[in-house]
């Protein structure tokens, strides 16, 4: 499976525009969703939707796993889950939350799962400067040193931990979130690993391109020199693609079986003068 160069050229027109770096990223605005189908794709996932539906359903190689995509559902409309069973786990983020965050998750998802246990969410946050405060039901709390990406790990008194919640907003105060930018929600279940990916890619320093006005607009956003970013945007992507494609599984080589011994055929005999 490759990306066409048709596909290609279609993503490069739609970038052939005026943009700048935007920081943070959390800040940064949705981006293009490509950034993600387009490397899965590369990676062996395979799309099982309707073709002329306009939500997007994508599986991995071991049909262990899906996306789904659909804009239509402002608060889920990106899901990343397994398929139900003993170990189901799911993680579902809102369509205006930034492609390269989400990546964090969906790229973890070609690797193989680490040797080495992963490191918690607080340890990841508190090394970036977040604040970090517990309360008396366990439940953790972290909030960005600008103030508007707020991290919960949610306890139940009731039925215990519910998982992680991440919620970007133009204001964290007594009664909540107001002006939510978007939001991040992870089963109790999720694997720390992919909890740890996606929590790196929330405080990675690195900006993201948009076009022009396509970031939040918001004090804490800083917009470098603004330039014609589709070359830049086409060379990431290529370079995205690129590892992709050394992510995919190889198929199984079979060992050859024993031979089988053919019995020998019976001589048969002369008939008789």
């Amino acid at each position: 499976m490759s990306i066409s160069e048709r596909q290609l050229a279609a993503f490069a027109a739609d970038h052939n525009v005026y943009g700048s770096p935007v920081s943070p990223r959390y800040l940064a605005g949705r981006g293009d969703p490509r950034h993600i189908t387009h490397t899965l794709w590369a990676a062996g996932w395979t799309n099982s939707s309707d073709p002329l539906h306009p939500a997007l359903r994508m599986t991995s190689p071991d049909r262990s796993l899906r996306l789904d995509v659909d804009f239509a559902e402002e608060r889920y409309g990106w899901r990343v889950s397994t398929e139900f069973g003993h170990s189901y786990w799911s993680a579902s983020f809102s369509t205006s939350t930034p492609v390269e965050i989400v990546a964090g998750l969906t790229d973890a998802l070609m690797r193989p799962e680490p040797d080495t246990p992963a490191l918690p969410v607080a340890d990841i946050l508190t090394a970036r400067g977040w604040e970090h405060t517990t309360d008396e039901t366990q439940t953790q709390s972290l909030l960005s040193p600008d103030g508007t990406v707020h991290a919960e790990l949610r306890v139940s008194p009731s039925i215990g931990v519910t998982g992680w919640q991440f919620i970007a907003a133009s204001h964290h105060g007594e009664f909540g979130p107001r002006g939510v930018l978007w939001r991040a929600d992870f089963r109790e279940t999720t694997p720390p690993h992919l909890l740890a990916a996606f929590t790196a890619a929330v405080c990675h320093p690195a900006p993201a391109l948009r076009a022009r006005f396509d970031h939040a607009s918001s004090p804490h956003v800083h917009v470098d020199e603004e330039f014609v970013i589709g070359d830049a945007m086409v060379a990431v992507h290529k370079q995205r693609l690129a590892h992709a494609r050394r992510m995919r599984p190889r198929p199984v080589q079979h060992a050859p079986g024993p031979a089988i011994p053919v019995p020998a055929t019976p001589a048969t005999a002369s008939p008789a003068r």
